[in-house]
């Protein structure tokens, strides 16, 4: 059997070597059975680079920090989901593999999931199950079962990858396109866009070593976290012919990175402003950038963990459109670090709803609309329903992650409600979190700081900041996200939602209903229009979104 299983994987590790793929391995057994079966995986793969995804130490080796996870590579990824994985971990560590390379899944027998992913309070873990059910349905997917021991896949599924080289022609493009930001006109910007995995970061930093080349002056670099600039600031080096670690610059020219935040307030003079991972960073903040700066390259991941790119093309388009009509777009296609079609990059696709749109010819007249709430395991049923709700919510909001998807299908406080057309499809969506209704024994550690109540945003805000002894004890409906589907907007769909949700909490019994965003002169009106009362300003600013959050509320009960 061991004999086998290694020469088996090494069958598979050819396989994914000469397609330039990477491939979902999927072991299922009891806890035991599949730590024995991942090393004598690990012997028969031999020495490489390796990170494991989880939450114990297993095979001799150690989980690996998210902060590590950003901007590394590796050979073979371990996801262990019998511990479950914190979610945006799992999806950023994906794009560390490379391509050739086996992702090796720990789970329960498929029989057990239903019992296995659940609370302890009974609630199921849906979000699991769906990852789950979405990895047994992978075509290209291997299996390795307790019973019934190792399933190759149809190896002529997976193909065969073209020699390239790089850079690619694509980026030679968007390479071109970025020296014509700093060498042509002033104010005409660009937008580079891609999937995860087709060297954006890479091609920036090359263009960065061949700016400060010139001597001519300072390049600025942004992003909303400088850990995710491994693969920038490695090939800027290269292109500089510096050593790891060294100080990159030429000359009295130097290469500058500032926080979003930072840049912002301090103003540096700078040839050119990269800003990379651009729709994880709120348009306003972008607007700013805009203004700061005449030269200036937005690089955005089109589906992935750091943000949404068709929220930031909906949102900052019109906003380039409006103030520098010039902008020029290129999108990179090509993948580098894995071949077209790669099993892996489909599989996080479908399971993190990664490429989720409200997908669906739109009627602008369709009536009449009937609000829903829908129920979670009717999501989980039906995921083109499931993918509607999701593509709204990812849209309307700039930092949506994978572990929003979790919380929408498994927070036992959370609910989804809906605005559907005659055909069910839905116009607009929301979600709501029920909070407070606690008892008095937090309210001292929370009025100290003492304690930080996870799942009662609003409540523990009003009790510590604002000195409301009764707001534990009050229940609330905090409506975390709204979104109205493209086509209806400016149509009182959202106002009609919130009405609707709002006399459902009436006719529940809770005291009011409420949410905290960051304060933007374009949301405001909504909320303020609305009669929700503005409540407390954040005194800090979010370092990414660079806005104050605001708490708002509208009372329901008499004692609100």
């Amino acid at each position: 059997m061991v004999d086998n299983l290694e020469r088996d994987i090494e069958r598979l590790a050819d396989a994914a070597a000469r397609a330039g793929h990477r491939l979902p391995l999927l072991m299922t057994g009891n806890d035991a059975w599949t730590l024995a079966a991942l090393e004598h995986i690990l012997d028969a793969i031999g020495e490489s680079e390796l990170l494991l995804i989880g939450n114990r130490p297993i095979a001799g080796l150690e989980p690996t920090e998210r902060r590590r996870v950003l901007g590394g590579e590796c050979d073979t990824l371990v996801f262990d989901l019998w511990t479950r994985p914190e979610v945006n971990t799992l999806a950023a560590a994906a794009g560390c593999l490379r391509r050739g390379g086996l992702c090796l899944l720990l789970a329960p027998p498929a029989a057990q999931w239903s019992d296995y992913f659940c609370t302890a309070d009974g609630y199921p873990e849906l979000f699991w199950q769906h990852f789950l059910r979405s990895l047994e349905e992978l075509p290209e997917l291997t299996a390795l079962n307790q019973r019934e021991g190792l399933c190759l896949p149809d190896f002529s599924l997976l193909g065969m990858a073209s020699d390239s080289s790089l850079p690619t022609a694509d980026q030679l493009q968007a390479m071109a396109k970025v020296r014509r930001v700093l060498h042509g006109h002033r104010r005409r910007p660009l937008v580079l866009k891609a999937d995860r995995g087709r060297g954006k970061s890479a091609l920036l930093g090359l263009c960065a070593g061949e700016f400060l080349l010139e001597n001519q002056g300072d390049i600025l670099i942004t992003a909303p976290r400088r850990e995710a600039l491994a693969s920038f600031f490695r090939h800027a080096r290269e292109a500089l012919s510096l050593p790891e670690k060294s100080e990159l610059g030429y000359g009295e020219s130097r290469l500058r990175f500032l926080a979003p935040d930072q840049l912002l307030q301090e103003k540096p003079d700078g040839r050119i402003l990269l800003v990379d991972e651009a729709a994880a960073i709120p348009p306003a903040l972008l607007e700013q950038m805009l203004s700061a700066y005449s030269r200036v390259v937005f690089a955005t991941t089109v589906h992935g963990y750091e943000g949404s790119g068709r929220g930031f093309d909906i949102r900052f388009g019109a906003v380039l459109d409006e103030t520098v009509p010039q902008w020029q777009r290129f999108d990179l296609q090509e993948p580098i670090r894995w071949h077209e079609g790669d099993p892996l990059e489909g599989l996080l696709n479908r399971a993190l709803l990664l490429d989720a749109e409200a997908a669906f010819d739109p009627d602008i007249d369709a009536n009449p609309l009937a609000f829903d709430e829908l129920d979670k395991l009717v999501l989980f049923q039906r995921e083109d329903l499931l993918r509607e709700v999701f593509g709204l919510l990812v849209v309307a909001h700039y930092q949506t992650t994978p572990a929003d998807l979790q919380q929408l299908l498994d927070a036992p406080s959370s609910r989804v409600f809906a605005l559907r057309n005659a055909a069910g499809h839905v116009l607009a969506a929301a979600l709501v979190l029920e909070e407070g209704g606690l008892d008095d024994e937090w309210l001292d550690p929370v009025q100290q700081g003492e304690r930080r109540l996870q799942g009662h945003l609003l409540p523990q805000s009003l009790v510590y900041h604002m000195g409301l002894e009764d707001a534990l004890k009050q229940r609330c409906a905090r409506v975390s996200r709204i979104a109205v589907h493209e086509a209806y907007r400016r149509r009182g769909l959202g106002r009609e939602l919130l009405k609707a949700i709002e006399q459902l909490a009436l006719e529940e019994g809770l005291d009011y209903v409420g949410s905290s965003f960051s304060a933007d002169a374009k949301v405001l009106p909504f909320w303020l229009g609305a009669d929700y009362l503005p409540l407390r300003l954040g005194v800090r600013r979010d370092p990414c979104s660079g806005g104050h959050a605001l708490l708002v509320a509208k009372p329901l009960s008499a004692e609100a």
